[in-house]
């Protein structure tokens, strides 16, 4: 059978290992084994999912959503304060950076990166037929922004992916920097914002300055809803109308836009969920700066990104891994040598890592 030339050496993204075979491996129950890996949310929204289910019968499942999705997207237009059609809604964040690639790369173009970031840019510009431009990070993990302009100014470049804050560093873009590549460059500029609920800080206001600006965000994190897969693009509206073209008219279902909508409608919720999770990292920040051989990273996100001194971060993974403890191990990258990656979660959960990884330090030093 023939299959298309660019999957040839191709390297998937990595998926998540699911819960069950963990714990089939490790011999525990699945319900021992607690993800510190996903950077998802661990509030389950009980009430939009009641809430949810008095209506069940008035989704209407039989048919087809509204292919605009435009009940959520005036929710939406009043939370991040733009026009309603400066916004087109995706299933999750990952499939506006497909449509984004669709949009703008052919054959042989280059999307440029500022590496470590998200892995997945890069999967999904090689899917297209293009290819990745990585410009390493300076050493406080800040983007080198005269690198990233060069490799934009490139005649095969079609876009920078840039994510702020930065999974899975936790720092975010300089404005400024921004605003240099808008300014500086004609390719599209896709700042993912897939953590900035938590850092407080957004680009979305300079859209209404620049069309080569492009704005991805999620109810991944922040709302809760992972499972639900709901996401959304903001740009200008000639923007919004090119990225238009190329989406499917159906990639979400009604019960996914349903509670999406709540939660867009129910914001104090989510904020007094992020100022939880703020609190939770700050906490876990704090003690680990008290053990020896790891530095924490500064985070402007949901998680936490750990160095090891001298410890190999293989071997603390697979301690924890034995306890039930599924934190990210970052180390093959680039950079990220030494590192491994937790999302907090509920305090009972955190303390279970803190305890373990305080255990592991004691033994070695």
């Amino acid at each position: 059978m023939r299959s298309r030339k660019a999957l040839e050496g191709f390297e998937p993204y990595e998926w998540e290992t699911p819960s069950a075979d963990i714990a089939a491996r490790l011999g525990l129950a699945v319900e021992q084994i607690i993800r510190f890996d996903t950077n998802a949310s661990p509030d389950i929204p009980i009430r939009w999912l009641r809430e949810l289910s008095s209506k069940l019968d008035k989704l209407g499942i039989n048919d087809y959503p509204d292919t605009s999705y435009l009940s959520l997207r005036k929710a939406l237009s009043k939370y991040v304060n733009v026009p309603v059609d400066w916004i087109t809604v995706t299933d999750g964040s990952d499939e506006g950076l497909d449509l984004l690639v669709k949009t703008f790369m052919d054959v042989g173009n280059k999307a440029v990166v500022s590496a470590p970031t998200y892995s997945y840019y890069r999967t999904i510009a090689q899917t297209a037929g293009g290819d990745i431009i990585s410009v390493p990070r300076l050493k406080d993990f800040s983007d080198d922004v005269e690198g990233l302009l060069k490799a934009a100014k490139r005649e095969d470049t079609r876009i920078v992916f840039l994510c702020s804050p930065n999974n899975p560093t936790g720092n975010s873009s300089k404005r400024e920097d921004v605003i240099r590549l808008l300014e500086e460059t004609d390719v599209a500029i896709v700042v993912d914002e897939a953590y900035s609920e938590f850092s407080g800080k957004t680009l979305v206001d300079l859209t209404n300055r620049y069309d080569n600006l492009i704005i991805l965000r999620t109810f991944s994190k922040a709302f809760a809803l992972a499972g639900a897969r709901v996401g959304y693009t903001v740009a200008s509206k000639s923007t919004i109308d090119l990225v238009n073209k190329v989406r499917p008219p159906n990639s979400l279902s009604v019960i996914s836009l349903s509670l999406a909508e709540l939660a867009a409608n129910d914001l104090e919720t989510v904020k007094r969920n992020i100022r939880a999770a703020v609190q939770e990292r700050d906490r876990c920040r704090k003690f680990i700066e008290q053990l020896k051989g790891i530095y924490v990273y500064p985070s402007e996100t949901n998680f936490l990104l750990l160095s090891f001194e001298k410890l190999d971060p293989n071997k603390v993974h697979k301690e924890l891994m034995k306890r039930g403890l599924i934190v990210r191990n970052v180390s093959k990258t680039t950079g990220l040598e030494k590192c491994l990656r937790f999302s907090v979660r509920l305090p009972e959960q955190d303390d279970l890592l803190l305890t373990a990884l305080s255990e592991i330090t004691k033994n070695r030093y």
